[in-house]
């Protein structure tokens, strides 16, 4: 064994913190019918703001809400925000303006939990208007008082939920802003399979596919760690065997289990509120995740759609460019290959695969676009991204800017 193998091998010593974000996570097949009447007490919540995107607003999620909340002042708001446009944000906090809800419900995917995060922080600000709203977002500062907690129910496996962040975007200028604050974060979160049953099943692998990026781009960007790695090993793991078998009838228990095994995985990609940090991080762009940025603030895609266009084409690039993350990419496969957790000695595929088929595999046989001009992208807009992404990524260095842009051209390239 070399001296690269030996370093590639040793895990870093390094620091587990443990933010003060999310209180409880609780999860399993109706939790929520369960727990969300006294998730409610603990909090001290007699009126609850409830967002929910159009498409459930009366479906059979909100319906075991509502009849778990008897006796409790339920004022529900049903928004289409996708990416959370500014301006639906400001017409949600027009439409409670007034009112003091003591606790925000958000059911649905990243977009109305994101919602849910910015109208608890501008609610608590006074701030009602797009451009109080954008001003603060492009200079923030620090928050005067806590805002309302928050629940989060999630339908799709996009991981907003656990994060201390939200973003919003500004089409008319084509800028994302994010916003990161403890304070931000949810209080609690039900991850329950009964509430993902009206998601549409290329939503929800799709959402999957974004949940994979989160577990192995960080992974293989990063230095080797024992805790981070195996809590992210599961979480691909169990991804890629129960993604597929998470759609059918929502009547089948097998299909709830891979479900809540799925919603399980979601939060172990990121495994917050505990942050691990190795001793010697070094800092890289995490090019899947930065350029959905670009590609959502300029085209709308959904960012499920743009983890399935790009991911593979960013692994392929740290394969061929960078050493040691070739050797985490091929690390991560071989453990996948031969996992051993509780998965019902069931292998992750029928053969020797790297960690990019296997990724490939799920999209294919789930019907979903592999490539960005098969979700509206133009050739000649890949361009302007490269750039825009180098210049917002290179801390105003000229010669990392144009770096950041070849490398992102080539991979915006290959993925189209």
């Amino acid at each position: 064994m070399n001296s690269m193998d030996d370093q590639f091998n040793q895990f870093e010593g390094g620091t587990v913190q443990f933010l003060q974000t999310v209180s409880t996570i609780s999860f399993g097949v109706g939790v929520v019918r369960r727990s969300i009447g006294e998730t409610l007490e603990q909090i001290g919540a007699d009126t609850v703001l409830l967002l929910t995107p159009r498409s459930i607003r009366a479906g059979n999620i909100v319906g075991i809400i509502k009849d778990a909340l008897k006796g409790v002042t339920v004022d529900q708001i049903s928004v289409s925000a996708e990416h959370v446009p500014v301006e639906v944000l400001a017409d949600v906090l027009s439409q409670i303006d007034g009112g003091k809800p003591d606790c925000v419900i958000a059911v649905g995917g990243s977009s109305t939990i994101d919602l849910a995060k910015g109208v608890r922080v501008f609610h608590s600000l006074g701030i009602r208007e797009v451009d109080q709203i954008l001003g603060f977002l492009r200079s923030p500062t620090g928050l005067d008082e806590a805002p309302i907690p928050q629940i989060s129910i999630p339908t799709t496996l996009s991981g907003s939920e656990y994060t201390r962040s939200f973003s919003v975007l500004d089409f008319n200028n084509q800028e994302k802003l994010s916003l990161t604050e403890t304070l931000c974060s949810s209080r609690s979160i039900l991850y329950d399979p009964i509430a993902t049953r009206e998601t549409p099943d290329q939503l929800w692998i799709s959402s999957g596919i974004m949940a994979l990026n989160h577990a192995v781009e960080v992974f293989v960007t990063s230095p080797p760690n024992l805790i981070a790695d195996s809590m992210k090993l599961s979480s691909a793991a169990y991804l890629l065997r129960y993604l597929l078998d998470s759609i059918g009838s929502s009547d089948l228990p097998e299909v709830n289990y891979a479900r809540e095994l799925c919603q399980t995985a979601c939060w172990m990609a990121d495994h917050s509120p505990m942050r691990v940090r190795t001793s010697n991080t070094r800092p890289s762009i995490l090019y899947s995740h930065s350029l959905a940025y670009q590609i959502a603030a300029r085209y709308r895609v959904p960012y499920g759609l743009i983890a399935c266009t790009t991911l593979p084409s960013c692994l392929r690039n740290y394969s061929e460019n960078d050493e040691i993350f070739r050797m985490r990419i091929a690390n991560i496969s071989y453990a996948l290959s031969n996992y051993s957790g509780d998965l019902s000695n069931k292998g992750i595929c029928d053969e020797s695969k790297d960690l990019i088929e296997m990724i490939e595999d799920i999209i294919i046989q789930s019907g979903l676009p592999l490539r960005l001009r098969d979700v509206g992208i133009p050739r000649d807009g890949l361009g302007p991204m490269a750039e825009d992404f180098g210049i917002q990524n290179s801390g105003g260095s000229e010669d990392y800017a144009r770096k950041l842009t070849f490398n992102a051209s080539k991979i915006l390239e290959t993925a189209w």
